[in-house]
């Protein structure tokens, strides 16, 4: 390798990770609602708020919007993607379909850990008393379920959605008192693993993702301009 390559693969590498850390601030706001739904973020104005080039903005905003938190619309730039119920009812549907598929091919690849693993997070789940620890320990509930799957693309792409899926997941969590439900519903998913039940594991499963995004559709329809 020449110099002048190893120099461009360590500028792209440098765009990379300062890229990574603005989209990290940016989905984090989006989260936490430090920014709205709709509201339309200027790419000089974002590159001075972080101290980066606008290039590096502009792969961040690519990035988020390929993650569903940003809408990309000709000759308007960018903007916050609105919370609304046909997207929160899309997620779900796709969400059902591949965390079902993940813990069908996880199952009989589980082992004792794996379960006292789970079992913990859903008692620090019940202890938990902030919507942040809330969301952070049901993630891990549920990506520790799939795991034992070892399809790496495919949990990439479950993580994708969960992750667009979080900030619907927020306002179920702090509208609603949905926990006590869910986590009826978690320990009834990971008693069937144990049993080794397959389709009464995954039927549980889909019940559950499918009963969070009914309710949570259910919520935004009520919103203005909502709808499905």
């Amino acid at each position: 390798m020449s110099a002048t390559e190893a120099s461009d693969g360590h500028s792209r590498a440098n765009i990379h990770s300062a890229a990574a850390v603005v989209v990290d601030e940016l989905r984090g706001a989006i989260l936490h609602n430090r920014l709205s739904g709709g509201e339309r973020l200027r790419q000089d104005a974002v590159a001075t708020q972080y101290g980066v080039s606008q290039m590096i903005v502009r792969e961040a905003f690519k990035q988020l919007t390929t993650e569903g938190f940003l809408k990309a619309e000709p000759r308007r730039g960018v903007s916050v993607a609105i919370l609304g119920a046909d997207e929160a009812w899309e997620v779900t549907q796709l969400r059902a379909l591949l965390e079902c598929q993940a813990l069908r091919w996880a199952i009989p690849n589980m082992l004792r850990g794996d379960f006292v693993q789970c079992a913990r997070i859903l008692d620090d789940l019940d202890r938990s008393d902030t919507v942040d620890a809330k969301i952070l320990l049901n993630a891990r509930f549920h990506a520790s379920l799939y795991a034992p799957a070892r399809r790496a693309r495919t949990l990439d792409l479950i993580d994708n959605l969960r992750m667009n899926f979080e900030r619907y997941l927020r306002y179920t969590w702090e509208e609603t008192h949905h926990l006590e439900q869910s986590q009826a519903e978690h320990r009834q998913i990971l008693n069937f693993c144990e049993l080794r039940d397959v389709e009464r594991a995954c039927d549980a499963l889909r019940k559950h993702v499918l009963a969070t995004g009914d309710l949570l559709v259910d919520s935004l329809k009520g919103l203005p301009g909502e709808g499905r």
